[in-house]
């Protein structure tokens, strides 16, 4: 028999023609290629046994498990499958999940597929309180889920307000999407303090990998174990493995390029505000808000943008666009 509770499970699919547009500014994904000659680099290091063969991801998992300073890692086919892995390894009977309002639509669906009450504590401003979020634990919260920087709000966290979160003894998912497109710091150091703290990643966000469907999660060795046994056959593909060991082998590039893109969103933010009519909201991560209104809407129809608003309700409700802001931008003259 069906599961009955899967008729409330909401989903939607995405079938924008992002090819139609000059910039993609959605989701977060890089509008501008890496240099040529790399990239053909990465194209004649493709072998055929790495589409005819299962993939060996140790190779990967190694760079990575460099890359994020932490030896116990689990490969999953993006982050937010790795989420909804930390999610069957709970018992939500008559349980709570706990996180923010505004985030991840991906909780909500994951909370409503393993039967959990999901929680969502409000923003009263643009910076969460974790402290009214430690507030609202009691004997149902089985699950406590954040991320740092939050999408779409962009505010960050210090490990000391973590710390302050993972002191309360529930297990703990830092969600660590957006972390290589703000200045916050990962909270993968503080596992080998917190046994309840679980670290997802992804090469999709600022590592621009966003097809290739890579992500990870960093926890304990006894975490990690249970993880496993919940694991796919294989993980993810062999090409997606072979880019994602690329781009930690060329990591400085990837580097330049993602504090090139926060200075320059802070001077085009200032271009901006010389324009009238225009309201800004800066963000501690690459994007910021642009009230919705007649002159906005005129700039992303002449700059063919494609880009998501969402109404503030700690702003009065007004509708803002989150401009997620990409090196194109600077390449090609906006209007």
């Amino acid at each position: 028999m069906v599961k009955k509770h899967l008729e409330k499970v909401i989903r939607k699919f995405n079938i924008e023609d992002k090819k139609s547009f000059n910039y993609v500014l959605t989701q977060n994904e890089r509008n501008i290629p890496i240099p040529k000659n790399l990239f053909e680099g990465f194209k004649d290091s493709i072998e055929f046994t790495d589409i005819s063969f299962y993939p060996n991801l140790e190779t990967l998992k190694h760079k990575i498990k460099k890359y994020v300073s932490h030896e116990h890692v689990f490969l999953t086919p993006g982050s937010d499958v790795g989420i909804k892995t930390i999610f069957e390894l709970f018992d939500f009977t008559d349980g709570e999940v706990l996180t923010t309002n505004y985030c991840f639509p991906m909780y909500q669906v994951y909370a409503d597929i393993y039967q959990a009450t999901l929680v969502k504590v409000p923003y009263k401003n643009f910076k969460f309180n974790i402290k009214e979020l430690i507030n609202k634990i009691n004997n149902k919260t089985k699950l406590i889920i954040i991320a740092n920087p939050n999408s779409p709000i962009g505010d960050t966290y210090t490990l000391e307000e973590i710390k302050l979160l993972l002191d309360q003894g529930i297990p703990t998912v830092i969600d660590e999407a957006y972390i290589e497109l703000s200045l916050a710091e990962s909270s993968v150091e503080l596992i080998n303090k917190y046994d309840n703290l679980f670290v997802t990643r992804t090469f999709s966000k600022g590592l621009g990998a966003a097809g290739c469907r890579v992500g990870y999660i960093c926890s304990n060795k006894h975490n990690i174990q249970l993880l496993n046994k919940l694991r796919l056959m294989y993980e993810v593909s062999g090409i997606s493995a072979r880019y994602c060991e690329f781009i930690l082998d060329n990591f400085i590039l990837y580097k330049q390029y993602l504090n090139d893109m926060l200075i320059e969103k802070t001077k085009f933010i200032q271009e901006l505000s010389t324009l009238s009519n225009f309201r800004i909201f800066d963000t501690d991560s690459s994007w910021f808000f642009l009230l919705k209104n007649e002159n906005s809407d005129k700039f992303i129809r002449q700059n063919n943008i494609s880009m998501r608003s969402l109404v503030l309700d700690f702003m009065n409700g007004t509708e803002w666009y989150k401009f997620n802001y990409d090196l194109k931008i600077k390449q090609n003259k906006i209007k």
